[in-house]
């Protein structure tokens, strides 16, 4: 029988699944592009840098950067532990965005409409949004218990969003594709909090409390040195 701690992240890959046999049906991409080409006569200067920004910001090769800059900051700290378990997180959700994007396969935008002229079929679910909620729910991990848990929740919500509506204002993805992410953002990321007992067992360290991320390190680390 399935652990009660793993039905949310099933539960989420199946949606996320379901979402993207559905996103590929011709008459949810008619309704798809409607919204893109709703937002293509939003366009302004002012608009399309930011959208360009997001773009950058949360690209590939500048979320690499992050992971490991985060997860190296907080090593140095001493907070081994939670560098794991966030890297994980984050790499979780991330993963589980580009699984969905080879099996669903759906094409990009039409290219007429783009700003950014990206071809393929791996326009669902979306790589940009999905690592922007992933980084988000790593950053409210690392802030829960604490006063910055609200401005944190609260600053990620607003990237996300901007996030999800900047693929669509630069005409790369549908909406399904952005709500897709979300689904496997979360899969991922809420298999990881799941797991994250066997996973702390797992790099020898004690079991995670109930307390802050913080100071389940530093308990743990009266116990353990730094290099596990």
């Amino acid at each position: 029988m399935l652990s009660k701690r793993l039905r949310l992240p099933v539960l989420l890959i199946v949606a996320t699944g379901l979402l993207g046999i559905a996103a590929r049906t011709p008459e949810v991409t008619r309704q798809d592009l409607r919204v893109d080409e709703a937002l293509e006569t939003l366009r302004t200067p002012t608009l399309t840098a930011v959208a360009d920004g997001l773009n950058v910001a949360f690209g590939p090769v500048v979320g690499v950067w992050i992971i490991v800059s985060l997860a190296v900051t907080l090593a140095v700290m001493g907070r081994v532990r939670t560098a794991v378990l966030v890297t994980l997180m984050v790499m979780m959700g991330w993963t589980t965005s580009s699984i969905f994007k080879q099996i669903i396969a759906r094409p990009r935008p039409p290219v007429s409409g783009q700003l950014l002229h990206m071809i393929g079929h791996d326009s669902f679910p979306s790589g940009h949004v999905t690592l922007t909620l992933s980084l988000a729910i790593a950053a409210g991990f690392l802030a829960a218990g604490t006063r910055r848990f609200p401005l944190v929740v609260s600053v990620g919500a607003v990237l996300v969003a901007a996030q999800a509506v900047a693929r669509m204002y630069l005409g790369v993805h549908y909406p399904t594709d952005v709500i897709g992410s979300m689904l496997a953002a979360g899969a991922g990321t809420s298999a990881v909090i799941a797991l994250r007992s066997g996973i702390d067992r797992w790099i020898g360290r004690t079991p995670i409390s109930h307390g802050s991320p913080g100071a389940a390190d530093r308990r743990g680390s009266r116990n353990a040195d730094d290099g596990a």
